[in-house]
This record gives C-alpha cells, sequence and structure tokens, in this order.
C-alpha cells in the first residue's frame, strides 16, 4: 500500500509538472559578460556629467572586472535595453574629448527582458588589441568596453576592462 502510494504521488509530480505552462527562460537580472571562466556580473555603471566625462555612479572603478575572453554579453534589466557600445581608455573619466570607438553588436531577445548581445570586435582578440590601441590604451594605460543601457532618455554605462593580448613569441635561432 505504502508504495503504491509512492509511487502515486511520483507519477502525479511528473504529470503536474509536464502540464504546467512554461513561463519560458529565467535569468538573473543584471548585465553579465560570458567568459571561458562563466559569467561575471557588471554590478558598477557610469553616468556623463554635466561636464561631459564619465562618473561612476554606483561603485568605483575597483568594481569594474578585467575580462579578457568575452564571448557574449547578457543583458537582463527589465524596461532597460542596449543602447550603444564602445571603448575608450581612462582618459574618458577626466576628458569629455577623450578617444572613443563605438562598436558594432547584434542582439537576440532571449524573453520579454533578457537581451543576449554579441560584440565581435571585442570578441576577436586581434580586432580587440587595434581597438585598445586605436583609443591609446597600453600596457600602462587602461582601457574599458561600456555597455549601454537605456530607458526613457536615461543611460548607464556598464564598464568593464580589457587589455592587450599578450603573445607568445618563438625565440629566434
Amino acid at each position: 500500500m505504502h508504495r503504491n502510494l509512492t509511487q502515486l504521488l511520483a507519477a502525479a509530480v511528473v504529470v503536474l509538472v509536464l502540464q504546467t505552462p512554461s513561463a519560458g527562460q529565467r535569468y538573473q537580472a543584471g548585465v553579465f559578460v560570458a567568459s571561458e571562466h562563466g559569467p561575471i556580473e557588471l554590478s558598477a555603471w557610469a553616468e556623463v556629467g554635466r561636464n561631459g566625462v564619465l562618473q561612476m555612479a554606483k561603485g568605483s572603478l575597483s568594481n569594474v572586472p578585467t575580462v579578457n575572453d568575452v564571448r557574449g554579453v547578457l543583458c537582463n534589466l527589465p524596461n532597460w535595453r542596449p543602447g550603444a557600445v564602445f571603448i575608450a581608455s581612462d582618459l574618458i573619466f577626466r576628458d569629455e574629448r577623450a578617444e572613443r570607438r563605438e562598436i558594432k553588436f547584434a542582439m537576440r531577445l532571449l524573453n520579454i527582458s533578457a537581451i543576449e548581445m554579441h560584440v565581435e570586435d571585442v570578441e576577436q582578440k586581434d580586432r580587440l588589441d587595434d581597438l585598445i590601441r586605436a583609443v591609446g590604451g597600453t600596457e600602462d594605460v587602461r582601457t574599458y568596453v561600456f555597455i549601454v543601457m537605456a530607458t526613457s532618455g536615461l543611460e548607464r554605462l556598464y564598464p568593464f576592462r580589457v587589455t592587450l593580448g599578450t603573445e607568445v613569441l618563438e625565440p629566434s635561432i
């Protein structure tokens, strides 16, 4: 009797799970960069100040992660949408005329608020190195990629740091 009741309950749970309408895939809220080591949350953001330079609005530059192997971006902020992606050196926090390059990206809507982004020029290391150099980035000058999220005329710029690739040179004989 006990065994039959257990089997009946197990079967009822399976039927209930199979009949429950799927609400779609759920994603953690936030902006995440996919890397070979898993997702990295971008928890700090900047805003454009009155003087035109960027200012950290939440967190500080010490809260900005360095990502060397970008494989994509997941944006899941209800009512916010990706508006742009650009790269700039840390001069952008001191000079509104600092060199910056807008970067093309592709988006795919995953559900009502989650958006998958691919930024090919950042995902390919040789192209990223060219962009870093183009904005004046070096081993000593920090360089950031900004994911610009927009809603109702407001913008949040979520940065992550990128570095030049280190090439392993073969010794010459």
